[in-house]
C-alpha cells in the first residue's frame, strides 16, 4: 500500500491536478441532488401492513389532507363568512388539490329539516343577513354531527377548509402555496395550516435550513481545532481542504446514484466533517511529531504514511462496513444513509492518504512546536492511565454495576417518532396541529376500509347495524377525535327526514334513499371518498388527537379486536393512512436495530481479526464500544428519548466512528509491547493519546453543533453521538489499561523504573 501512496508525494502536482478535476466532477453531481419529503416507498412492499395501506389506496386513493384553519372570535359574522369562501376558492388553486372534493361552509350542502319539509341549500349560499338567520345557521351546524366538531368547533371560534391531495402531490409545491396564503391573508381573525403533508414538509425544511446553517459553522469550528491543535496555517487550511473535498464527493455521489435528501440524510455533511477531520488530525498530528527526525520533506511524509496509514486504512474500511451494517434495517433512508455513509467514509479515508501527503509537498517543512496545550493533555492521558491502573478492581466494578444499570434503563426506550414533539412550542406548525386537536377531530388520520361483500353491500341492514356499532365503539376509545364514514350521512339525512322517535334500525331500501339523496347534493367526489362506486366497500377516516406512536400502536390494535368481536369474521378490514406508516417504521425500527447492532459488531469483530490475526485483540477492540454503546442507549432510556428514524443511525456511527480510538491506540500500544506492558501503555497514552484526545474532541464539537437545531431529533442525534464520542474516548483511555494490566504483574515493572522518560518527544 505505501508504494501506492508514494505517487501521491513523488507527483504532488499531478495529484493534485487530478483530485481538482474529480472534485469538479463530484461537483457537478450535486446539482442532481433533490429532496424527498414523503414516506412513500419506505416499507418493504411484502410488508402487510404496507400491503393494507396500498389497498386502500387502490380503492379510495392516497386521500392526504391539507387543511386551512380560520381562527376568530366567532365564525359567525359577515367577515367571517367571506373570509371562508375566499380561503376556499384559494384552497381550489393550490396545486395537487382536487378542488372538486374541497370541504368547507362554502361547499357543502346544509340538509335540515324545517317548517315547509326538507331543505338542501349551501350553508353560506346565500350569507345570512339578519340575526334570526345566523342563529338559525349556528343551530345546524351544532345539530350536524358531520360539520360540529369535525369542520366547526363547539365554541364557533374554529372552523376549517379541508381538500384531499392528487396521489402524486409534490409536497413543497402544495407547502409554499398554503403559505402564501397565509401570509397574505388580510381578512378577520388568525389563519392556520396542517395537514400529515404540512407537517412533514415543516419537519423537512426545518432540519434542511438547520443543516445548511450547521454545515459553515461546523467548518469554523475545525478550523478553530486545528489551529488549536497545530497553531500553524497549513496545519489549518490543509485538513480543512480534506474536509470540504470528502463532503463534495460524497454529496455529489449521491447525485449521481439519484439518492434523495431525506431526513435522515440531512445530518450527513455534518457527520462528515467530524470524520473526515478526524483523519486529519491524525495525519498532520504525526506529520508535525515526526518533523525534527527527517530532513527531507519526502522522508517525513514517507514516515508519517508509515506510522499513521494502516490505522486511518483500517479505520476507514471498518467505519464503511459499519455503515453498510444500516442495509439490514427494511426502512429504504436508513438503507440508502448506509450505502452513501460507506462512500463517504471511503472518500475521507482516500482523501487523507493521498492529499494530504500531496498537499504537505506544497509547504514548508514545520518545526515542532511545544506548547502547554499539548503538554496539558499528555498529562492528562498520563493520569487517566494510573488512575486505570492503580483503581483497577473498584473500576471494573463500576463498569459492571453501570453495564446491569444501562440495560435496565435501556429496555424502557420508547419507540417511534412523536412528530408534534419535533417541534417547539412557539412553532406555527406545533401550534396549528395542537389548535386543531383540542377544538376539533385532529390532524392525525387513520383510514380503515370495510369490504361489505359478504353482506351483498354497504346498504345492506345488518352490516350497516354492525359498522354502526363498530364505529360507536371506535369513537369511545381516548385517543379517537371523530370518524367520518357513510353511516354519518345516512343518520344525519334520516334523523331530518324522520320522526325523532323513529327507530334507527333502517331497511335496505331507507339506506339506499338516504345514499341516493346524498349523492343528489355532494359535490363531485365526495361519495367516492366514504364508499367505492359498487358499493362494496366503506370508507371510515379515523382522526386522532394524539401524535404519541405507543397510543397509534395500541389504539389499533384495539380497533382490530373491536371489529373482530363485532364482525366475528364476516366482514374483512384493512388499515392505511399516515397513523400506520408510523406504525409499520416503528416495528422495523425496533426488529432494524437488534439486528444492526449484532452485525455491526459482528463485522468489526471479523474485520479486526483479520487485520490483528488474534482473536484476542479483535474482542479487545470491540470492549470499549460496546460498553459506549450500552450507555448510551442506557442514557436514552434513562431521559426518555425515542428511538426513531434519526437515533436508529447511532449503532451504525458510533462504531464506525468510535473505532478509530481503538484501532490508533491499540496499533500503538502493540508497537511497544515487547518493551513492557506499563511502558507500551504510557508511551501510547502520550503519543497518540493526544492525537486521540484532539480527535474526540473535534467529533465532540462537530457533533455538538447539531445539538442547537429547532427540532428535537436532530438535537437528540446530535449530542447523543457527542456522548458517544465522549464515552468512546473516556472508555478506550480506562479500559484498555485495566485489560493489559491484568497480564503478570512481572510485565508491569519495566515502567515503574523510571517513569519520567516513558513518554516520548511529541
Amino acid at each position: 500500500m505505501h508504494k501506492f501512496l508514494r505517487m501521491s508525494y513523488t507527483h504532488p502536482k499531478s495529484t493534485l491536478l487530478i483530485f481538482i478535476i474529480i472534485t469538479c466532477l463530484f461537483g457537478n453531481g450535486m446539482k442532481s441532488l433533490y429532496q424527498k419529503n414523503s414516506f412513500a416507498g419506505e416499507l418493504p412492499t411484502d410488508d402487510p401492513i404496507n400491503k393494507n395501506i396500498e389497498a386502500v389506496k387502490d380503492v379510495f386513493g392516497d386521500r392526504s389532507m391539507v387543511m386551512i384553519g380560520l381562527e376568530t372570535n366567532t365564525i359567525y359574522t359577515e367577515d367571517a363568512a367571506q373570509a371562508i369562501i375566499q380561503l376556499t376558492d384559494e384552497l381550489k388553486e393550490v396545486p395537487f388539490v382536487l378542488r372538486d372534493e374541497v370541504k368547507s361552509l362554502a361547499t357543502l350542502e346544509n340538509v335540515s329539516n324545517r317548517d315547509w319539509g326538507l331543505s338542501s341549500d349551501g350553508f353560506l349560499d346565500p350569507i345570512p343577513s339578519s340575526t334570526d338567520e345566523w342563529k338559525q345557521l349556528k343551530n345546524d351546524i351544532a345539530q350536524n354531527e358531520i360539520i360540529s366538531g369535525s369542520l366547526v368547533s363547539e365554541d364557533g371560534s374554529l372552523t376549517v377548509v379541508a381538500a384531499p391531495l392528487d396521489d402524486d402531490f409534490v409536497g413543497g409545491k402544495v407547502y409554499d402555496a398554503l403559505l402564501d396564503i397565509k401570509n397574505n391573508y388580510k381578512g378577520v381573525g388568525k389563519i392556520h395550516i396542517t395537514g400529515a403533508p404540512i407537517l412533514v414538509e415543516d419537519v423537512q425544511r426545518g432540519i434542511s435550513g438547520d443543516s445548511r446553517k450547521f454545515i459553515p459553522i461546523a467548518i469554523v469550528f475545525i478550523f478553530i481545532g486545528f489551529f488549536i491543535c497545530f497553531r500553524t496555517l497549513a496545519g489549518v487550511l490543509l485538513p480543512v481542504a480534506m474536509v470540504i473535498m470528502s463532503i463534495i464527493w460524497t454529496m455529489g455521489t449521491m447525485g449521481y446514484l439519484s439518492l434523495p435528501i431525506t431526513v435522515v440524510s440531512n445530518a450527513l455533511p455534518v457527520i462528515m466533517i467530524a470524520v473526515a477531520s478526524s483523519y486529519g488530525i491524525h495525519f498532520m498530528h504525526a506529520f508535525y511529531r515526526l518533523a525534527d527526525e527527517y530532513d527531507s520533506k519526502e522522508a517525513l511524509i514517507e514516515a508519517t504514511l508509515n506510522k499513521i496509514a494502516s490505522p486511518i486504512f483500517i479505520t476507514g474500511i471498518t467505519s464503511s462496513l459499519g455503515s453498510l451494517s444500516l442495509l439490514i434495517f427494511k426502512i429504504k433512508s436508513l438503507q440508502e444513509f448506509g450505502i452513501i455513509g460507506a462512500f463517504g467514509f471511503a472518500y475521507a479515508t482516500f482523501i487523507c492518504l493521498w492529499l494530504l501527503p500531496s498537499l504537505c509537498m506544497f509547504i514548508k517543512k514545520p518545526k515542532l512546536k511545544e506548547h502547554g496545550l499539548n503538554n496539558r493533555i499528555g498529562l492528562f492521558t498520563r493520569k487517566i492511565t494510573e488512575f486505570s491502573l492503580r483503581y483497577r478492581t473498584p473500576i471494573i466494578a463500576g463498569y459492571m454495576f453501570l453495564a446491569v444499570a444501562a440495560i435496565w434503563q435501556a429496555s424502557h426506550i420508547q419507540v417511534g417518532d412523536n412528530y408534534m414533539k419535533f417541534f417547539p412550542k412557539s412553532h406555527d406548525g406545533r401550534i396549528a396541529a395542537t389548535t386543531f386537536n383540542d377544538k376539533l377531530d385532529g390532524v392525525r388520520v387513520m383510514d380503515i376500509m370495510v369490504d361489505a361483500s359478504s353482506f351483498e353491500n354497504i346498504k345492506d341492514e345488518k352490516f350497516y347495524q354492525q359498522l354502526l356499532q363498530f364505529q360507536n365503539e371506535v369513537a369511545a376509545l381516548g385517543a379517537i377525535g371523530g370518524i367520518h364514514s357513510y353511516t354519518q350521512v345516512v343518520e344525519h339525512i334520516a334523523k331530518n327526514l324522520n320522526d325523532e322517535t323513529k327507530e334507527t334500525n333502517w331497511t335496505n331500501e331507507e339506506i339506499a334513499q338516504y345514499l341516493m339523496m346524498y349523492e343528489l347534493s355532494a359535490t363531485p367526489g365526495e361519495a367516492g371518498m366514504l364508499y367505492d362506486e359498487d358499493y362494496k366497500k366503506a370508507h371510515l377516516q379515523v382522526f386522532m388527537t394524539s401524535s404519541s406512536p405507543e397510543v397509534h400502536l395500541a389504539t389499533y390494535q384495539k380497533i382490530k379486536g373491536l371489529f373482530a368481536d363485532q364482525f366475528q369474521g364476516n366482514a374483512e378490514i384493512k388499515f392505511g393512512g399516515d397513523v400506520m406508516h408510523r406504525i409499520s417504521l416503528g416495528k422495523y425500527i425496533v426488529t432494524g436495530k437488534i439486528q444492526n447492532i449484532i452485525v455491526a459488531l459482528i463485522i468489526l469483530l471479523l474485520t479486526t481479526l483479520i487485520i490483528f490475526r488474534s482473536v484476542k485483540k479483535g474482542i479487545y477492540t470491540l470492549v470499549p464500544i460496546l460498553f459506549s454503546l450500552i450507555m448510551v442507549f442506557g442514557f436514552m432510556g434513562l431521559m426518555g428519548m425515542r428511538l426513531g428514524i434519526s437515533t436508529s443511525l447511532l449503532t451504525a456511527m458510533i462504531v464506525g466512528i468510535g473505532i478509530d480510538f481503538s484501532v490508533h491506540y491499540l496499533i500503538s500500544f502493540y508497537k511497544y509491547e515487547s518493551q513492557g506492558t506499563k511502558t507500551a501503555l504510557f508511551n501510547t497514552c502520550g503519543q497518540t493519546g493526544k492525537a486521540i484526545s484532539y480527535d474526540a474532541v473535534s467529533n465532540i464539537v462537530g457533533f455538538s453543533v447539531l445539538s442547537f437545531s429547532g427540532f428535537l431529533p436532530v438535537q437528540h442525534f446530535g449530542w447523543l453521538l457527542a456522548f458517544s464520542m465522549l464515552l468512546i474516548y473516556i472508555n478506550t483511555l480506562v479500559i484498555f489499561p485495566i485489560l493489559f494490566s491484568l497480564k503478570k504483574e512481572s510485565q508491569l515493572t519495566p515502567a515503574l523504573v523510571q517513569p519520567k522518560n516513558l513518554i516520548l518527544k511529541n
